[in-house]
């Protein structure tokens, strides 16, 4: 598989994802291991569903890298609460410290993300994520 000299994603991450209908962008966080562009790693992020509110989710994901396109599946442990793969494309910005693109759930949903690689204080990076993802969706 060709890199295409894209940047390691190999790191601690922080971003949003946003919903195609209106509702508020959850924040997650996800550490990433990039191995020649095979991407896995583990995300973590607190469920925004109606009756388990505050619940803290976790999730695996595996995909590729190929130039500066990123593609993973994220799937949750806990498949009761929420049973579908999470299909994610983005790109990788120039400098390889920022993805932005597009999540889906076949035939059920669909929204766009962002994820910043984090560096010193989190909470810095992600008011940068948040002035850059609209929130008026």
């Amino acid at each position: 598989m060709s890199t295409g000299g894209a940047a390691d994603l190999t790191g601690d991450w922080i971003g949003l994802y946003n919903y195609d209908f209106p509702c508020p962008p959850t924040q997650f966080e996800a550490a990433i291991r990039d191995s020649g562009g095979l991407i896995t790693g583990l995300s973590t992020e607190m469920f925004d569903g109606p009756d388990k509110i505050g619940i803290e989710m976790h999730a695996v994901i595996e995909g590729s890298r190929e130039g500066a396109t990123l593609r993973f599946t994220k799937i949750y442990d806990d498949i009761d609460l929420t049973p579908d793969p999470i299909f994610y494309e983005g790109v990788v910005q120039a400098g390889g410290d920022e993805v932005e693109g597009q999540w889906t759930i076949p035939g059920q949903g669909a929204g766009t993300f962002m994820m910043m690689r984090k560096r010193g204080d989190g909470a810095a990076e992600l008011l940068r994520v948040e002035e850059k993802v609209p929130l008026d969706r």
